[in-house]
């Protein structure tokens, strides 16, 4: 039998089904959808965010009350409870008033680093209108944002939202036209000249990002600002136990939830990495064959998450920006006495890469844009040295571990895989 008659055989299999199988037949997860990232728990499941909760609750009830709701603003680290809760009240007014003479609707855009005023509001468009019981045709381009909001959007609000519209933006950040978005929105009722309320709540894990938004954007949206400070080790052990009942009674070992919120604590009170951790050490176990999970499965579970969560920071990144990173972390592996590399270094080390996984590599001016932009997003550090016999010049390095990296962007990275041989 050849190699491909057996790696047939394999896939076969794999695929074949016999009758009454399934993939719900685990014997570690009884309900696993309660350890997914974006589900959004009941209010019993939430931890140690009451005033938050109940700060925008009371801020969107007036809504309901032809009283004037304030805009928000959401600040932390990631993983603090900043999208739950906008969420999870969004959820909840949704709910209250729907049947009611003002229904409400909500939106929520999580913007990547190519979206624009215009799909934005085309977003937006496409969410409200998939919640409304006639429902008009969003186009996906051809339209200006005004057109969006005038033909496409504020009419179905109007028509079948009358109580008003919400629109969470998360990672606000990271959206390279979010003050248009933000002072458009803000400014609806005299812009657009719409007669019901808009609310923006803004998501930010970038506190330093106040300062970015502009002061004409301040003065229209007026925001009232939340901080979300990092869970401890003790409300990270009550989330966890929270949603202990994602896995049959008696598969968890008594050291899983501890170590796995020790475990995120240590990262800034991360209690996405923490429910992700937890996950992650079941599917080990389960993949595995073993009928209990224990902390040795947590430990190589925390090394799958820095990976996972590296691809997330990266999701939307172009090749180039990805190569311009695989750039660096061979120049981290090949020099470990370094932690700095010069903006000349890595794009010298680029070209070669880019070379090799056949595509054109872009000039040092767009190398440096792309850099720049890592340093945004937080996966690079950078500083700047002036003076010397070398002049001015700007050095990189990795914030995350060189090999989770390293990982993580072959993995995302078809071209590197076929230049690895995966």
């Amino acid at each position: 039998m050849t190699n491909n008659d057996s790696t047939q055989t394999t896939v076969d299999e794999i695929l074949n089904v016999d009758e009454g199988d399934s993939e719900d037949e685990s014997d570690i997860f009884e309900k696993p959808w309660l350890l997914e990232i974006d589900n959004v728990p009941d209010a019993n499941r939430i931890v140690g965010r009451d005033d938050h909760i109940t700060f925008l609750a009371k801020n969107l009830r007036k809504m309901r009350t032809n009283s004037v709701p304030d805009n928000v603003l959401e600040w932390g680290e990631t993983g603090t409870g900043k999208t739950l809760v906008a969420r999870h009240v969004c959820e909840r007014l949704e709910a209250a008033t729907e049947g009611t003479d003002s229904p409400i609707v909500t939106a929520y855009i999580n913007p990547d680093p190519i979206s624009t005023y215009t799909s934005t509001f085309r977003k937006i468009a496409e969410q409200v209108n998939a919640k409304a019981e006639n429902p008009l045709d969003v186009p996906y381009q051809g339209l200006s944002a005004e057109h969006y909001r005038d033909q496409k959007l504020w009419p179905v609000v109007q028509r079948e939202f009358s109580g008003g519209l919400v629109v969470i933006i998360d990672e606000i950040d990271k959206h390279g036209e979010v003050n248009e978005v933000l002072y458009t929105l803000s400014r609806a009722q005299s812009k657009d000249d719409v007669d019901f309320p808009v609310v923006t709540i803004g998501i930010s894990n970038d506190i330093e990002f106040k300062g970015e938004i502009e002061s004409r954007v301040q003065s229209t949206l007026q925001p009232e600002h939340r901080t979300f400070t990092p869970y401890e080790e003790d409300q990270l052990i009550a989330i966890l136990e929270n949603r202990r009942d994602a896995f049959y009674d008696g598969v968890l070992n008594d050291e899983v939830i501890p170590t796995t919120a020790e475990l995120a604590a240590e990262e800034h009170g991360d209690a996405r990495r923490a429910v992700r951790l937890f996950r992650n050490a079941g599917e080990i176990a389960d993949e595995e064959g073993d009928e209990i999970v224990t902390a040795n499965h947590v430990l190589e579970a925390d090394e799958l998450v820095e990976v996972e969560l590296f691809m997330e920071m990266v999701k939307g990144t172009p090749l180039s920006g990805k190569l311009l990173l695989f750039a660096l972390t061979r120049l981290d592996r090949n020099n470990p006495e370094k932690e700095w590399f010069r903006t000349s270094e890595i794009h010298e080390v680029y070209q070669t890469v880019a070379r090799d996984v056949e595509v054109e590599p872009k000039g040092y001016n767009r190398a440096l844009e792309l850099l720049n932009k890592h340093v945004t997003t937080g996966v690079l550090e950078s500083k700047k040295k002036e003076g010397g016999d070398q002049g001015k010049f700007r050095s990189y390095s990795l914030q995350g571990d060189v090999e989770s990296t390293r990982t993580g962007l072959i993995n995302s990275t078809p071209e590197l895989q076929t230049l690895m041989g995966w």
